[in-house]
């Protein structure tokens, strides 16, 4: 079996070493140190924190789209915007480009964007966004 990639993520240094050795009895492992990046997200660490982003892979998905000059906004959808159905019909596969759109945006959401899941839930919905009555 071939492992790619793997993470270890532990409270102190001492069980860290302990893990990696405990795993390198049993497997033969090659240790890269510090992350950077894995699966398309940068690792950035700071003495406090850890953040994650895909910056990167969703500016590809903007020039993609022809959309890479958009600009930012704080609400990813107004709960009171009314949603038309998917445009390529209600095909339940991966085959046309509005589905093959929403599985990179819900890839983004899982990942580390979670103020999108909701967005890109009611984007994958069939029933279109009735306005609320706030």
């Amino acid at each position: 079996m071939w492992v790619d990639d793997l993470l270890l993520f532990t409270t102190s240094n001492p069980l860290m070493e302990k893990m990696k050795t405990n795993i390198h009895t049993e497997w033969e492992t090659t240790d890269l140190g510090e992350p950077s990046k894995i699966i398309g997200i940068k690792i950035t660490r700071s003495p406090n924190s850890i953040f994650i982003g895909q910056k990167a892979y969703i500016k590809s998905i903007l020039k993609c789209e022809g959309i890479e000059c958009t600009n930012p906004i704080a609400m990813p959808l107004d709960p009171n915007s009314p949603l038309q159905p998917n445009p390529d019909g209600d095909e339940g596969d991966r085959s046309n480009s509005y589905a093959h759109l929403l599985g990179e945006l819900q890839f983004i959401a899982n990942a580390t964007r979670p103020d999108i899941a909701y967005t890109v839930s009611r984007l994958a919905s069939t029933q279109p966004i009735q306005p609320s009555n706030m």
